[in-house]
């Protein structure tokens, strides 16, 4: 659910590391040939490609986009790359219910666009949109496997892990999602809120630094905002995980 929050946090600065780049490396270094996956909030396809490309052939990439530009750059771009044929776009939000919903187009900075207005660290020119909502549980239902997930939903991403509860237990995907109370505060969402989910599905929390956090320091890490980007992991990767990670970070220090 969703509902209206008060409290208005500082906005952080931006920082220079590229933690776009640094997520790709690391989805790079499991994804194999068959793997399935999820791309929430793919924009024009930045990480669904290349997750495409991990995974051929045999694997497949499931990209939710609910902003129409973005949808048919994704479209255009299929049509032109060769991992397009494993890319299936559904033009859709997810979260945790499922019909339609009011959405906050950003049109000077799409990639800040979502459910709810956020924190913005700059002038934007917004436009409100409808669109259709569903949860993941719902539309991935008949999988056979999934194993990666990544969110980038601009403070929606408690609500798509809430509508994926069922898919997060039977499979055990590793899950990359962002948090930062700039984004979450429209949203209602505690830090600790998204690590209690996690930790009751038997999954770790780590950020993109390689950190694994425990209750408070994830706490104190989104309130913080230094990193946005998170990574979960079960028992089964966790190690791998943390391994993974940490030679990301060795060649971005």
């Amino acid at each position: 659910m969703i509902w209206p929050f008060s409290r208005k946090p500082v906005p952080t600065p931006e920082h220079r590391t590229d933690y776009e780049a640094m997520l790709q490396a690391f989805y790079e270094s499991f994804l194999r040939p068959g793997d399935a996956c999820a791309d929430v909030g793919a924009h024009t396809g930045r990480h669904a490609f290349p997750m495409a490309a991990k995974v051929l052939p045999g694997g497949h990439v499931h990209a939710f986009e609910p902003i129409p530009a973005c949808q048919q750059a994704i479209r255009d771009a299929c049509a032109k790359r060769p991992e397009g044929a494993v890319v299936t776009l559904y033009p859709m939000a997810l979260a945790d219910f499922d019909g339609t919903s009011d959405f906050v187009l950003v049109k000077n900075l799409p990639e800040y666009s979502g459910l709810r207005e956020r924190v913005y660290d700059q002038p934007v020119e917004k436009e409100h949109l409808t669109v259709a909502v569903k949860k993941l549980d719902d539309v991935l239902a008949g999988l056979a496997t999934l194993r990666y997930v990544k969110i980038d939903a601009e403070g929606g991403d408690f609500g798509i892990l809430k509508g994926a509860q069922a898919l997060l237990a039977k499979f055990g995907p590793v899950v990359s999602f962002e948090f930062g109370m700039n984004s979450s505060v429209q949203y209602g969402t505690q830090p600790v809120e998204v690590w209690d989910f996690l930790a009751a599905l038997r999954y770790r929390v780590f950020d993109i630094r390689g950190r694994e956090l425990d209750r408070e320091a994830f706490d104190a890490s989104g309130r913080a905002q230094k990193v946005w980007d998170y990574v979960a992991a079960t028992s089964r990767d966790a190690a791998f995980v943390g391994r993974s990670l940490a030679a990301v970070n060795a060649r971005n220090p």
